[in-house]
């Protein structure tokens, strides 16, 4: 979600604050037509609890949107003691205190945007997020709030994703969540949580049943709470309290509480026009094999109809309707499906994409099994990645492994250093290659199934094999199993950076 340099810039003033609400609502009340707009155009994700997933593992799925000129940059940041505690800017007016101690992680960076980035932490968590408007106006936040500093503090910290919750708990109600609202989706080996945020201290948080998975567009789906079951539930204990005197609950009216009806902004659109509908429901019947009507109320999580695997999640990542009534372009016929009246699973946004695997049964190095498509999983391969790697593979990212907190956000918001080396990068030739597809799409889709795409059946076909013999390497001798790690990681990005340069090539001959 594209967002200003919230750093160096103080709290808006009450006034100009005003003038941009009015300005908002102005926009909105001129922009209520049946086709996808921003409020349902941000993100797409998918949580598959542990005995959901064919093999053990927790998943998480994730399709990131944004718009702009935006790079997407991966980083290896090693773990850090500053040797002293620190105030960690904020952003717009707070600093939050620390030990000075930062675990090491994975970044899936999108420069330039507050609310994209995407982390899997030495602790084996994963943070990421989808936009979901909330009803509340008002601000309750202390010196601005906290927005981006939020999941990298989580990453920074949490040991575990019951922890990342608790931390992002606190952040939310000591300082105030600035964004109109959010669902974080957190998971470690053992367990997949979404957390919603709303504009303010209110928050709530909900498990995925372990043998259930949950789909998330950009709409609130935690429905029914249960502050008895930790197990299953944490939160702000005043959560119904809160909507009731403020209007959005009436429990002789509206029965047991529901806190998606609480507090989501609520959508003008018929179902089959609202972006974030249908994707629900095309998540859900991709996902459970059955029948489901588009719709809005739907159940916070389902149990699938076979076992998960990371190739039905890539396979949701990369739909377009595709053999339902609302394939717009009848199978590419009629140009590319990532601009029509419906929005999609994966569209023009897509900035890029990943299916993460958590499990502990695994080496350590591999705990967290990562696929990453570094643009639209449509007209890229997801690429092998594993948290364990040591160095990362040339043009996969830029900006050092360093942690400081001042350099990270001077580079991530004014990412003049970034994007000098854009041109090594292998999003850029990702994008590249992609533009080319969406101006061609039918026989270019042809032509990526095959001559790109059997790259990543490999890599799916070949990746047993290798991890049987890492698992045997690394028991013997750590240190060249990591080397083994890096070199096989490298050599997937090399051969796929070769063969999209190759179509590149090929393309602006003709």
């Amino acid at each position: 979600m594209t967002a200003p340099n919230p750093f160096g810039r103080p709290p808006m003033r009450a006034a100009k604050r005003s003038l941009l609400v009015l300005a908002v609502i102005v926009l909105a009340a001129a922009s209520i037509a049946p086709r996808p707009g921003r409020s349902d155009g941000e993100c797409f994700t998918v949580l598959v609890g542990r005995d959901a997933s064919a093999n053990g593992s927790v998943m998480i799925a994730h399709n990131e949107d944004d718009r702009g000129d935006i790079v997407v940059n991966l980083r290896k940041i090693a773990s850090r003691d500053y040797g002293a505690p620190q105030k960690v800017d904020l952003g717009r007016g707070a600093f939050h205190a620390t030990d000075g101690k930062t675990a090491g992680f994975l970044w899936i960076e999108a420069t330039t945007q507050e609310y994209a980035d995407s982390f899997v932490n030495e602790h084996g968590v994963l943070i990421t997020s989808d936009s979901c408007p909330s009803l509340i106006r008002d601000e309750d936040l202390t010196d601005g709030g906290i927005g981006w500093m939020l999941r990298r503090l989580v990453a920074e910290k949490a040991t575990s994703a019951r922890d990342a919750v608790r931390i992002a708990g606190e952040l939310i109600e000591t300082y105030g969540y600035c964004a109109s609202g959010r669902t974080y989706s957190i998971a470690d080996t053992t367990e997949a949580w979404m957390l919603a945020a709303l504009r303010g201290r209110h928050w709530y948080a909900q498990r995925v049943p372990d043998d259930e998975v949950a789909v998330l567009p950009n709409h609130f789906t935690i429905r029914a709470i249960d502050p008895g079951d930790p197990d299953h539930f944490m939160g702000s204990p005043d959560i119904v309290e809160y909507a009731a005197k403020n209007g959005w609950y009436d429990q002789a009216k509206d029965g047991p509480f529901d806190f998606k009806k609480a507090f989501e902004r609520p959508s003008r659109r018929e179902p089959a026009a609202d972006g974030n509908a249908l994707r629900h429901w095309r998540g859900l019947e991709l996902l459970t094999g059955k029948t489901w009507e588009p719709g809005f109320d739907y159940p916070f999580s389902v149990k699938p109809g076979k076992k998960v695997t990371a190739e039905a999640l890539m396979a949701v990542l990369r739909d377009h309707y595709e053999g339902t009534p609302y394939d717009a372009t009848d199978g590419y016929k009629t140009g590319t499906p990532n601009h029509t009246k419906f929005r999609t699973i994966c569209t023009a946004s897509t900035i890029n994409a990943f299916v993460v695997s958590l499990d502990a049964k695994r080496p350590e190095p591999l705990a967290a099994s990562i696929w990453l498509a570094m643009g639209k999983p449509d007209t890229t391969v997801f690429l092998p990645l594993y948290y364990g790697v040591e160095t990362l593979p040339p043009g996969a990212g830029t900006g050092g492994n360093t942690h400081d907190y001042a350099l990270f956000a001077k580079q991530h918001f004014e990412d003049a250093d970034i994007k000098a080396a854009k041109a090594d990068l292998i999003h850029t030739k990702v994008l590249e290659l992609e533009k080319i597809a969406e101006a061609d799409y039918g026989p270019m889709h042809q032509t990526l199934e095959k001559e790109l795409f059997p790259a990543e059946r490999a890599f799916i076909e070949s990746r047993p094999a290798f991890e049987k013999e890492f698992a045997a390497l690394y028991a013997k001798d750590k240190a060249k199993a990591l080397k083994k790690l890096d070199a096989y990681v490298a050599a997937a990005f090399e051969s796929v950076a070769k063969v999209t340069d190759k179509l590149i090539a090929e393309a602006s001959a003709k």
